[in-house]
């Protein structure tokens, strides 16, 4: 049972893209002798067997929140792949993805055309180093063919989205090129030719601004968007969707699209922002105009790895402290939840953000509560 489980959870996390996150639920296809047991020992049985295969360090047991009279199979048990090396070895799962590897290597070896002096060898060297998994369902030769093409698409010099290049040359597949830039370049794309999305942020505007405070979650940013308090009343309030606000591309015109936040009432627009704050939103965001930037998000280490990497993009980016300080009352006082009830186990903590406020307090406390708030707890009042 158990090598049967390992074996399905080992071939999803090759057929994925980020392997690391690969999780299998453990429903009646998967597990059949989990399920419609009418003794409980033989449910005891199996999660015992469950429980040593995750002792192991190689997966890891997910339930859901526990609940009165919930039962294990009830809190809806899911394995997720820690070592895929330790597992596969202890199962003897045979990697499809390696022969494939090995196919592909061979095949151009033998087929590739390559005009510059160990341009063949440096892209099938680049290759056993990161293997295109996401093509290991297909023939060598059409995968080849791919390649060949986005070559071609490379030294056309059209300039696209990288996803939309991507869906292009592989049949509709448009995540094939995510952090590919090496193979582009060793296929020969210049610098720019192909980009990501841009980022969107979705602004609220008060008719007069003096700090720019980021929002991690979108139902805070809609209820603060609101119900402004005097603590935010002249905040340009911003959503950018958690760690894409802290991307370097967020400051150049073709990187960032911004998107503006008003209130309707029938087909009218509820003040709406001056032209000359939406200036003043240009010439920050663009133009680097001075405004002082705040940060917040979850009382977590999540929330505080945002912090970090916003402050690579606005360097003096501090945790706005009016909101820190209502979910510390709420830790304070016993609330949060710990990191296991909330799949946050696997945060990790940042040791330090470079605000100070955030690295002597928040983090502290977030050490010595071991528990987290989710941002949504903020403003209670405003409900």
């Amino acid at each position: 049972m158990l090598l049967r489980v390992a074996s399905r959870l080992l071939a999803k996390a090759e057929r994925s893209n980020d392997p690391r996150s690969t999780r299998l639920r453990l429903d009646q296809r998967e597990l059949p002798e989990l399920h419609g047991q009418v003794h409980a020992e033989a449910v005891g049985r199996v999660e015992l067997l469950l429980r040593e295969l995750c002792s192991t360090g190689w997966v890891r047991l997910i339930l859901a929140p526990e609940r009165e009279f919930a039962g294990f199979v009830d809190r809806k048990p899911q394995l997720e792949l820690m070592d895929f090396d330790a597992l596969a070895a202890w199962a003897g799962f045979a990697r499809l993805a390696d022969h494939w590897q090995r196919r592909l290597a061979a095949h151009l070896e033998q087929h590739w055309v390559d005009s510059s002096d160990g341009g063949k060898r440096s892209l099938i060297d680049y290759l056993s180093r990161s293997p295109l998994s996401a093509l290991s369902t297909v023939p060598t030769d059409e995968a080849a063919r791919c390649l060949h093409e986005l070559r071609e698409l490379c030294l056309s010099g059209a300039a696209m989205p990288l996803r939309e290049a991507s869906a292009r040359v592989f049949h509709g597949r448009s995540k094939v090129l995510d952090a590919r830039d090496e193979l582009l370049r060793l296929l020969g794309a210049t610098h720019g030719q192909f980009w990501e999305a841009p980022i969107q942020l979705l602004i609220d505007v008060p008719a007069f601004f003096d700090e720019a405070l980021f929002i991690e979650n979108l139902v805070t940013f809609e209820r603060m968007a609101d119900a402004r308090a005097p603590e935010w009343q002249h905040s340009l309030l911003i959503y950018a969707a958690g760690f894409k606000g802290s991307a370097k591309r967020l400051r150049h015109r073709g990187g960032c699209r911004v998107y503006l936040r008003t209130a309707m009432t029938g087909t009218l627009s509820v003040d709406p922002p001056s032209a000359r704050g939406l200036a003043l939103v240009s010439d920050w965001l663009f133009d680097r105009a001075d405004l002082p930037v705040r940060f917040f998000g979850d009382l977590d280490y999540a929330g505080m790895q945002i912090l970090a990497s916003l402050r690579e993009v606005f360097p003096d980016a501090m945790a706005w402290q009016p909101g820190y300080a209502d979910l510390l009352t709420v830790l304070a006082s016993g609330g949060g939840h710990v990191p296991g009830a909330a799949n946050k186990e696997r945060q990790a903590d940042p040791e330090t953000t470079g605000c100070a406020y955030a690295d002597e307090v928040l983090l502290t406390a977030l050490r010595g509560a071991g528990r987290f708030v989710d941002q949504e707890a903020f403003g209670a009042e405003l409900r």
